[in-house]
């Protein structure tokens, strides 16, 4: 039915089986590895230290520079109103000097810096464009060309001095540090120095700027608030006019007559008086009290020189009777001496008491003359009180008016002032000085050693990789099977 007598012919299988060998390899045969490549560990070592030294040659050196600003939140007190007053709150010194690190940073500071320096003038800030055509059109093929308005000297600078400046606040300080890097030691002090004088110079511009502005705005409401003092002065003027209110060293003369009139109606009331005592007291007299006696009459030096020519005369008539006697002829004559002394006394009295009374008629006529004008006066007084309520109204009108201007005019001279004061609390406490070791490329001291162990570490990679190759290749073992050749011959059921 089949027939197998076709001889099958073929080539040797060669079968590949794994030996039953760990896969995970040990400590030891990591050794054995790394032993067997460390030529390549050698060489990779080698090889990253002779790139190292031809990349430190090959890398320009850069050097920092470093000033430290102290901000102080509080500003010094140089005047009692200032127009840039800072108030510093519990958590606002922070924000102050963070703000303040920014503004160092701003293009305002480093365009006065690059002024200052002349950097659009150095190659190293302001790079001109290459010239060659290839270059050129590349740049221009990728989009690289920046447009003609972007390529001012002084914008490149300040860009590339941006790039090369490092600012930072110091934790939990007020100190700003700022780090400027150049190729020259030299220069890179200088450009920090040049910031901390441009950043001074800024600070005291815009405290300037913001008195002029302030100066300029109170000076622009002053004429405003003139003209309404001079408006309310007009009114009270005027005011003063219609209603005759006249005023003199800031009372009303109606005011000052009724104090005056007042002040004389008492003096003159006393006068009054005293001159009708002294008229009771002579009419007394003249009536036969022989007791009363007025002041007048002993003051009178024509009275005093009557008393003593009288008391002399009776003295000598007293002498000449007790001699002569009373019947003596001479007593007759020393008798009419008396009598027309005696006279002339009695006349002096009634001169003194016709003086007294017209002394007291002047005096009642004044005091009735100056009671007449108070009447007067306090009437005016009545009708300027009614036309002085108004009056007050527009003087506190106008006061308040003035009050304001002075208020505004005095501002403005002290923010005028101000311009010309800077109270700006903020100091270098650390000035830049050129550094003695470059900040970059690192030190050869640094660099050498760390691309020694890079290399080495990447040559214990490629002799583990190798080694593990190795012994993948050792661990397979080949096995042939041989072709045979079968004949099969089918039996005839």
């Amino acid at each position: 039915m089949f027939d197998f007598s076709t001889p099958i012919r073929g080539e040797p299988v060669q079968v590949s089986l794994p030996q039953p060998e760990a896969e995970r390899a040990d400590g030891r045969t990591i050794l054995r590895r790394l032993w067997r490549g460390s030529g390549f560990i050698l060489l990779g070592g080698l090889f990253m230290v002779a790139s190292a030294v031809a990349l430190l040659g090959l890398m320009t050196p850069s050097y920092t520079s470093t000033i430290q600003i102290l901000v102080d939140p509080s500003d010094l007190r140089v005047v009692e109103n200032d127009v840039n007053a800072r108030s510093p709150q519990a958590d606002s010194g922070t924000s102050l000097a963070e703000s303040q690190a920014r503004v160092i940073q701003s293009d305002n500071v480093l365009r006065r810096v690059v002024a200052n320096l002349h950097l659009d003038r150095d190659d190293e800030f302001a790079r001109p464009d290459s010239e060659n055509p290839m270059v050129v059109w590349a740049k221009a093929a990728l989009g690289m060309t920046p447009p003609m308005a972007s390529r001012d000297p002084a914008n490149i600078a300040i860009d590339t001095l941006m790039q090369k400046l490092t600012v930072r606040r110091a934790e939990r300080t007020y100190v700003i540090e700022v780090a400027a890097q150049s190729r020259d030691p030299e220069k890179a002090a200088r450009i920090a120095n040049a910031i901390g004088e441009a950043y001074f110079s800024e600070e005291a511009g815009a405290r300037n700027e913001a008195a002029r502005r302030a100066s300029d705005s109170l000076a622009g409401r002053l004429s405003s608030l003139r003209r309404d003092v001079e408006l309310a002065e007009g009114q009270v003027v005027k005011y003063r006019e219609d209603k005759n209110l006249v005023a003199s060293s800031g009372r009303l003369l109606t005011d000052q007559q009724l104090g005056d009139l007042n002040q004389q109606l008492v003096t003159s009331s006393i006068k009054t008086a005293e001159a009708r005592s002294r008229l009771d007291q002579a009419r007394k007299m003249k009536a036969g009290e022989a007791n009363t006696a007025l002041p007048e009459m002993l003051q009178s030096l024509e009275m005093q020189a009557l008393r003593q020519q009288y008391a002399t005369l009776s003295r000598n008539t007293a002498e000449l009777a007790t001699r002569l006697g009373e019947r003596h002829p001479a007593m007759a004559e020393q008798y009419a001496q008396q009598r027309d002394m005696q006279r002339m006394i009695q006349r002096e009295k009634e001169r003194i008491i016709e003086t007294t009374q017209k002394d007291y008629d002047r005096a009642a006529a004044s005091e009735a003359a100056i009671r007449k004008s108070l009447d007067r006066v306090k009437s005016e007084t009545v009708t300027s009180d009614r036309a002085y309520v108004g009056l007050r109204e527009l003087e506190r009108t106008l006061e308040s008016r003035r009050g304001v201007y002075e208020a505004y005019l005095r501002r403005a001279r002290e923010a005028s002032e101000q311009e010309r004061l800077n109270s700006t609390n903020v100091r270098i406490i650390s000035s830049a000085t050129p550094a003695r070791q470059r900040t970059w490329p690192p030190s050869p001291k640094v660099a050498l050693p760390v691309a020694l162990a890079l290399g080495m570490l990447l040559g214990a990679g490629i002799a583990l990789s190798l080694g593990a190759g190795r012994d993948r290749r050792r661990n397979v073992r080949p096995r042939t099977v041989p072709g045979q050749a079968r004949s099969f011959r089918a039996a005839d059921a």
